[in-house]
């Protein structure tokens, strides 16, 4: 029984030995080649996947930020009881500014300030997306300090990118809204 033991001792040793022997320290060439062409296939597949999230992204923030622009104009005007004006400059440095003074230029740095706070939404923040379709009639609108209302100063202005338009709409009655115009996007309402 002793000698029987013994032999299994060596045979684990030898099979030990053998393994250890032959551990390899690292990874082969072809091995990395392999790993760099797969990474690059699943990143080719993705990427206008990415390109295309960016870009809804891209034009949701704009709409977005214009919606809330003008909800947070008719917020001002009704607090503090007097006429907030809106700029709206299009084409390609196109933006939106909120001035409690009267009219401002919101191409021009702290024109439009609501308390002392510049209140802009420019086109460097959302990449591509193009304003276009603009009716506020001389690129202007004003809230009644009174009501909140922009009664005859109504209008809508339209972003595009990629394919798809939102529309921001401003009411007589000072109601902003955005529905979609074209494209694919989930959560809008259709301007039909």
């Amino acid at each position: 029984m002793y000698v029987a033991r013994k032999r299994v001792q060596v045979d684990i040793k030898w099979v030990c030995n053998l393994f250890t022997k032959y551990r390899q320290s690292g990874i082969s060439l072809l091995e990395l080649m392999i790993t760099v062409a797969i990474i690059s296939i699943v990143v080719m597949l993705g990427a206008p996947s990415f390109v295309t999230a960016f870009q809804t992204q891209h034009l949701k923030g704009a709409s977005e930020a214009t919606y809330f622009t003008l909800r947070f104009a008719r917020s001002e005007a009704i607090s503090q009881a007097s006429d907030i004006t809106v700029d709206f400059n299009s084409g390609a440095n196109w933006c939106v500014g909120v001035s409690d003074t009267g009219s401002c230029d919101c191409t021009a740095a702290n024109s439009c300030q609501v308390r002392g706070v510049e209140q802009v939404v420019k086109a460097a923040d959302y990449g591509d997306v193009a304003m276009q379709n603009m009716t506020f009639v001389g690129g202007e609108s004003q809230f009644d300090g009174m009501r909140g209302t922009s009664a005859g100063n109504a209008g809508s202005l339209e972003y595009t990118l990629g394919g798809s338009t939102f529309r921001v709409i401003l009411s007589n009655l000072g109601r902003a809204r955005i529905c979609l115009v074209s494209g694919n996007m989930t959560g809008y309402d259709s301007c039909a």
